[in-house]
Formats: structure tokens, sequence, C-alpha cells
């Protein structure tokens, strides 16, 4: 079936295009996936809840979020049966008393969620810059938005208190020496469970990064080409995960013909591709509404 209204889209925007396997020569390259996939750190160092390309993966899906918005497509979720005004005979002879049509969801991007983000620019900006800014650029710094700057902050007054379960509002007795309070502090911060995720923007689950990226190559392929299936499946820009992809210990072969390095599946390669088109569908539709990996509250397949 197809998968938008309309079935292909040419994108033109630079940075909607499939990330290619590779190494590179920069730590964290925008085209070519890091060779640590695992590491929790950002580009300066500091220590992230998720490994930073989920992140990076989050911003590419955002960036294609955003020209699809442009050019008005829809995402098909699904097909469903309507039934006919009049039986109709089908191209086999078969009188069918109803028909199979899309379910779509055009993409909107809930900006107000994305106040922070400088949206209206980041369609021509590299997560790098983004990410720690780029003075060149006029480009402002936006790991906050992750990972805040601080986790501690003088309250002068307590009308600036926000009331949210992530903050803890302490009383310290400045006539007490600062060994003795920083002890006191210690003692009390190691009694409170950590919250899990710090960040107002929260990843879901624990995704995994080959994943991510082979979901978005998919979902990049079929909205821009008219490839079939098995030729998807059987190109170069997937990686290795636990359900194959490459591993020459899969037991699950295509078919005779597969070549080394091809996503090997059961089954048919449509079914296989649908495997990764449905939950890139979800993931895009998910991250117009503000969230990532998936959205806790909505499926958009009903």
């Amino acid at each position: 079936m197809p998968h938008s209204n309309p079935t292909t889209v040419e994108l033109t925007h630079p940075y909607n295009k499939v990330i290619r396997k590779g190494k590179s020569n920069q730590k964290y390259s925008t085209e070519i996936a890091s060779r640590d996939r695992g590491v929790f750190y950002d580009i300066d160092g500091f220590r992230l809840d998720k490994p930073i390309q989920i992140y990076r993966m989050w911003y590419r899906f955002l960036q294609l979020a955003i020209e699809l918005e442009e050019k008005e497509v829809s995402i098909i979720t699904r097909m469903k049966s309507v039934k006919l005004d009049e039986p109709v005979k089908d191209q086999w002879g078969k009188i069918r008393h109803s028909k199979m049509v899309p379910v779509t969801l055009k993409v909107e991007i809930a900006r107000r969620l994305y106040a922070d983000w400088d949206i209206d620019r980041i369609s021509n900006i590299d997560f790098d810059s983004w990410w720690k800014g780029n003075s060149d650029k006029e480009i402002k710094p936006h790991r906050h938005l992750f990972y805040p700057d601080t986790s501690v902050e003088i309250m002068s007054d307590k009308n600036d208190w926000i009331d949210a379960p992530h903050f803890k509002y302490v009383k310290v007795d400045m006539r007490r020496r600062k060994n003795d309070i920083s002890a006191d502090l210690t003692m009390q911060l190691s009694k409170m469970p950590r919250m899990h995720d710090e960040s107002d923007f929260q990843v879901t689950g624990t995704p995994n990064i080959n994943t991510l990226i082979n979901r978005y190559n998919a979902l990049i392929i079929q909205l821009t080409t008219i490839l079939k299936d098995k030729e998807i499946l059987n190109s170069s820009i997937f990686r290795v995960t636990q359900e194959g992809m490459g591993d020459k210990s899969a037991k699950r072969i295509a078919s005779e013909d597969s070549i080394e390095g091809a996503y090997t599946y059961s089954g048919s390669a449509g079914r296989a591709m649908r495997d990764l088109i449905l939950p890139a569908k979800i993931t895009l539709l998910s991250v117009c509404d503000g969230h990532f990996v998936k959205n806790p509250y909505n499926d958009y397949l009903l």
C-alpha cells in the first residue's frame, strides 16, 4: 500500500536524506552515524540520560516533518473497509460490497511545543551547530533543552518557585560553615530518588540508535522513490541489529539470491518493510506532537 499522500515526495531540504553507513573523521558526523553508538556524553562532555545520537535522530525526524508540513503531505496510517452504495465487480470478476480506503493524518507540527527550538531555522542547521551553538552563524546553543546548564539556582523570592515534581526547594542556614552545609546537603540528597529524565523533552523507552536509523532511512526511501520493497531491503543503507540486517549469524534469510549485508528477514519483503515503515511513521507523527520515540498518549493507528 502507499504510505503517503502524495505517494512520492521530492525532498529538497539539505538534511532530509538517507544516513549512510561509513566512518567519519569527526567524532559525531551528521551524515555518518557515530562509531560509538552507546555514548552518553554530549559534544562538550556533559553526561546525558540517553546517548546523544538519540537526540540527533529526534532532530532529524523534526527536520523531515518540517519539510513534509511545507509540502502538505499526509501520512497513511492504515487502511479501512468502507461499504459501497452498490456492489461492483472487481478485475477478477468477483462481486465486491466494500472497498479499502486509506486513513490519513496530515503532517502538522505543534509549534508551540517547540517554541525554544528555533524551529523556523533548523531546516538549514546541522545538529552539532544547533546543539552547542555557532557564533559565526549566530546560532544559540540548545543543549539546555535536554540537559540544564546547572542543577542549582539561588531563589531570592519564593514567588519564583516552580511547582514541578522534578524541583526540590531546600532551606539553608547560612550561619553554618560551608563544609558543614555541603555535607548536610549531600546527606539529604542521598535520601531522594533521582528523577529518570530531567528534560522537558523526554525520550520514551530505551531506543536503539541502529534501529532508529534503519526506520528513518526506510521512510526516506519510501517517500522519495518507487523502488520495490525487495530492492530497498537489498540496499546497503541498513545497519546490523538484533533482528538480522546483515548479521551472518541470522537464521532468517529472505531468499537464495539475498546479498551479503542486506536486510535478512522471514516471510515477504512487504512485511519486512512494514515492520520498518510503520514505527517510523508513528515516530514522525509523535515528533510533530513533541514526543520521541513514541507519543504515550496517541498511537495514531485507531
